[in-house]
């Protein structure tokens, strides 16, 4: 066995009183910088665009589990001077592969060494290094790895000052030099460890958390050292690591593990490859976007800020992937559900039937000095739940799934009944000291104002989250009517058409010919065009009129950048191009907004959204759809500009192209009765064919090809096994 023991207790470690962490405000640059990500399963790690993480950063670089950086120092040195990076391959989001050389360090000429690094992060982190002379003859080098935790709290990454922390320990070695320990006890009692183990070659020296290898380097005969990475809290044991683990057969195991789980999920191809990457991409990230909590895999928001699970971003990606993932739309209903309010409190905001905001699990949640345990300041997460609940059931037919979850269907309608009687017939929130002052999903503080630009005063109800629950009223009447609940069908029917007459008269502006932002305290209107409104095309709420005139100022020139419709319009007296919701463009609410305008009728308007975020993509290195990205306009060929600190991988941005290739085919799904409708398929005019193979309808499986032949689109079944009535109306 490589490890096999009881490792050092808290009494074997010694306080750092050196540590500026117990003193040091932690501040988060708001600067664009680089940034490479790997994540799997409750880990993920952020390397700078050299894969490493400097000292002392304050850009988020660091490994981190549950919420708590583990890592903030992992740089290397060849000779006493940093290596230069040549290559980097990411490959699936969890393993990552990078090369190096040397610089000229003294009588050792510049290209000489290459150092080869494979990391693979599974149930723990391991690194490869292969080190290799290409020189005329062999080489003396040292080569050091210096690392360094400061337990840092996300929270803390993220720019919240502390003005107390716990005990920072000084980093320690094995007595024979195979481990380094470092450690922290929160000011929970909770004791947080850190072991890097050497696996083979084994360091000459260690000394303050710095692993110094002292090495002969024959020519042409490459040298290989290897350590992985554990991690634990309080009582919990490191695992054991047999002699045959290492990271190439964590390597295997990780990549059979995403095999397995990809082959469960519908395979799209289309004749255009690079838009197959950008699919392929778009898979790839919520794979390693689930996110495991005490009550089951989630989905995390994105990395590296909001790697937990919220219940917003949850059950619109879940919606969003219902036909391509189902077993992960599945899980965000279920680990929602899990997590649903049962009680009054005030400190959290959470209430019976309510679904929560955010969860987190580092020492500040841990001692309840944030309220995220989990937080349940959120408007539309309740209704945006239901709506998943619904369209997860349209397409499995699960009956027995629908019934055990009813109770808890109930309690969430009883909630937003309760909501509406509170907020005088809508949907409010009041914002919070301790959590959001905004809970829609621009819950930036700035994002609601009047025309004036003056921020609006609370409660204030956001015109989206009563489309939301418009929805999800007329989403719930089959589900009850197939559980047998004839009555609450009926009474759901009809408060939906009650809220969609009261809210198409009080959000209506009648000299914009558009929907108001939002409704203040005083109900007044907040009377800027923004993109909130076309969230209600989605959701069915307004009449066709209306529908249609909110569809065309959507497609004005100041809300379109070209390269998506912008979260504020450019006339705004708060428009701001590279703020977070007031000008900025997000990939997930153009997707919505796309969905809704097909939803109307308006496929050349879906088509034109669809075309500028895939141009995005396309656009994007890794052909990734980041969180947002800024508001100018669309000129020439320049890319779209960045947003400074979007997340990437992003849960709602990676289902945004699956939704739209969803928007595209029409699917009409009811599997409780074993039936699928294809309605007026289209693609887009660079698009020529899209196969679907896997397509999941209840117990049913379908292969279908959709084809665009002298400007008609077709949709044609290759394949069907099980029993599934398939109408397609070209």
């Amino acid at each position: 066995m490589i490890i096999q023991r009881e490792l050092k207790g808290a009494g074997a470690y010694v306080v750092d009183t050196r540590s500026i962490c117990n003193s040091t405000q932690f501040v988060l640059t708001e600067a664009a910088h680089p940034r490479i990500v790997l994540k799997h399963g409750g880990q993920f790690v952020v390397f700078d665009e050299t894969a490493s993480i400097p000292a002392f950063n304050t850009l988020g670089y660091g490994y981190y589990r549950n919420d708590t950086r583990h890592l903030s120092q992992w740089e290397l040195s060849l000779n006493g001077e940093p290596l230069s990076l040549l290559s980097s391959d990411l490959q699936r989001g969890y393993s990552g592969r990078f090369i190096y050389t040397n610089p000229q360090v003294g009588d050792l000429p510049q290209q000489t060494i290459t150092v080869e690094r494979q990391i693979v992060l599974d149930s723990l982190l391991w690194e490869r290094l292969s080190l290799e002379n290409y020189g005329k003859q062999g080489r003396d080098v040292e080569f050091k790895i210096k690392m360094r935790s400061d337990f840092a709290d996300m929270f803390e990454v993220r720019g919240l000052n502390r003005s107390k922390r716990g005990e920072l320990m000084v980093p320690s070695a094995d007595s024979d030099g195979s481990a380094i320990f470092l450690a922290y006890r929160g000011l929970d009692g909770l004791l947080l460890e850190t072991l890097v183990q050497f696996v083979g070659v084994k360091p000459d020296t260690v000394v303050d958390g710095t692993a110094v290898f002292r090495l002969h380097l024959p020519v042409r005969q490459p040298l290989l050292l290897e350590l992985c990475l554990f991690c634990r809290s309080g009582d919990q044991r490191f695992e054991s690591i047999a002699a045959e683990v290492d990271s190439t057969s964590s390597k295997q195991a990780a990549d059979e593990q995403f095999r397995r789980w990809r082959h469960d999920g519908v395979l799209l191809r289309g004749d255009q490859e690079v838009f197959n990457i950008a699919l392929e991409r778009s898979f790839n990230d919520l794979y390693i976007l689930r996110q495991p909590t005490p009550k089951g895999y989630g989905l995390a928001a994105g990395i590296p800020w909001y790697a937990s699970v919220f219940g917003r971003d949850s059950a619109i990606t879940g919606m969003q992937v219902v036909p391509f993932l189902p077993a992960l739309s599945r899980e965000c209903v279920e680990v929602l559900s899990a997590f649903q309010g049962q009680r009054s409190n005030v400190y959290r905001e959470e209430k019976p039937g309510r679904i929560m905001h955010e969860l987190r699990l580092g020492e500040l949640a841990r001692s309840r000095q944030i309220p995220h345990s989990p937080y349940f300041g959120t408007v539309d997460a309740t209704p945006l739940w239901l709506r998943l609940f619904c369209e997860y059931f349209r397409w499995s037919g699960d009956i027995e799934f629908a019934e055990s979850h009813w109770l808890k269907i109930c309690q969430s309608i009883a909630y937003l009944e309760r909501s509406l009687e509170e907020g005088n017939g809508y949907l409010r929130y009041k914002g919070s000291p301790h959590g959001l002052a905004n809970q829609g999903w621009k819950d930036s503080s700035d994002s609601m104002m009047h025309r004036d630009g003056l921020l609006a005063q609370a409660p204030i109800a956001v015109c989206e989250a009563q489309a939301y629950y418009y929805a999800a009223l007329l989403d719930l009447v089959p589900v009850a009517e197939a559980l047998g609940h004839r009555r609450l069908a009926r009474k759901l029917s009809l408060d939906a058409g009650s809220l969609k007459e009261r809210f198409q008269k009080d959000f209506w502006m009648e000299s914009e010919g558009f929907i108001c932002l939002a409704l203040d305290k005083f109900d007044r209107q907040l009377a800027v065009i923004s993109s909130n409104a076309g969230h209600c095309l989605w959701s069915g709420i307004l009449d066709r009129e209306k529908a249609n005139l909110v569809a065309d100022r959507l497609m004005a020139e100041d809300m379109h950048s070209g390269w998506g419709i912008r979260t504020l319009s450019m006339d705004s007296v708060a428009f701001n191009p590279v703020s977070y919701h007031n000008g900025s463009v997000w990939p997930h609410d153009n997707a919505i907004i796309g969905e809704g305008m097909r939803k109307i009728g308006r496929v050349g308007d879906m088509l034109k959204i669809m075309n500028g975020i895939v141009d995005v993509a396309m656009n994007d290195p890794e052909h990734r759809l980041p969180e947002l990205f800024c508001g100018f306009d669309r000129v020439g060929n320049q890319r779209p500009v960045d947003y400074p600190v979007s997340c990437r991988p992003q849960a709602w941005a990676a289902g945004s192209l699956l939704q739209m290739v969803k928007a595209c085919l029409n699917f009409q799904p009811d599997a409780v009765n074993r039936t699928l409708k294809i309605v007026d398929p289209v693609l887009p005019d660079w698009l020529k064919c899209l196969t679907i193979r896997r397509l999941q309808v209840g117990g049913a499986v379908l292969d279908l090809a959709v084809e665009t032949q002298e400007g008609a689109t077709y949709a044609r079944i290759l394949r069907k096994s099980g029993t599934l009535k398939v109408i397609v109306e070209n």
